[in-house]
């Protein structure tokens, strides 16, 4: 099986571009969030991926990703399309991710407080 390669634009790209693009981790980033909510720390990060992660429902390559890590994990959460599709799903995952934080804070803090 052949590896297909992407610009930003779901445009296909050659190895030698795909090298290029692969090697520009800077430009590949849309969006990065540091979420800290009580002691935890966890950052949102979506990213070009110039590889094709798989088919979406319109038969577009996913070349977008979000992932959510913290020191002990990443979790991927989300592969889009489009660049505009990517920047919404990583707002929706900053909003979730902390919100489910601010969720879990407030409950480990009222298991404290009772007696």
């Amino acid at each position: 099986m052949s590896v297909e390669y992407y610009r930003a634009d779901g445009i296909r790209a050659t190895a030698d571009e795909a090298q290029r693009l692969l090697l520009d981790a800077r430009s590949r980033l849309l969006a990065q969030d540091v979420i800290r909510v009580g002691g935890v720390v966890v950052v949102v990060s979506t990213w070009f991926t110039v590889i094709d992660l798989g088919f979406a429902a319109n038969g577009r390559p996913l070349l977008w990703q979000t992932i959510v890590s913290d020191l002990s994990m990443h979790a991927d959460v989300g592969r889009y399309s489009t660049r505009e599709k990517a920047a919404r799903g990583h707002a929706e995952a900053v909003a979730m991710i902390t919100g489910r934080l601010r969720g879990l804070v407030a409950r480990a803090a009222l298991d404290e407080a009772r007696p």
